[in-house]
């Protein structure tokens, strides 16, 4: 039974996946959904409550902690409550800013520099 409490808006953009409590743990991965309370990402690295991670997408940077991950085909399906934004200046990074913005208007967004 689903029991969230805000709707998930699909979503596929390519992510760069940082595990920050163990260096080098890092992969390529797709976000799949957001949503006011996160970000829903596959990747290939196993990744568990609470591990805070870096995400890397559309010349931005998203800070994170895992708040559940489950396996997946392709590796782990992690939900993560994102923390701070560092939007870069690219359109498609304008675009992530625009839907974060809108998604979670609570979340810290600043510019890249």
């Amino acid at each position: 039974m689903e029991r969230r409490l805000d709707p998930r808006y699909p979503a596929d953009f390519s992510v760069w996946v940082t595990d920050l409590l163990k260096p080098g743990h890092s992969a390529a991965g797709t976000i799949q959904d957001i949503s006011n309370s996160g970000i829903g990402v596959v990747s290939p690295l196993a990744l568990a409550a609470g591990d805070v991670v870096r995400l890397d997408v559309a010349e931005s940077v998203l800070f994170g902690i895992v708040t559940n991950a489950t396996a997946a085909k392709s590796g782990s399906r992690a939900g993560i409550e994102i923390q701070r934004v560092l939007i870069g200046g690219s359109e498609l990074s304008q675009l992530l800013h625009r839907v974060l913005q809108e998604e979670m208007p609570a979340v810290a967004l600043g510019s890249l520099s």
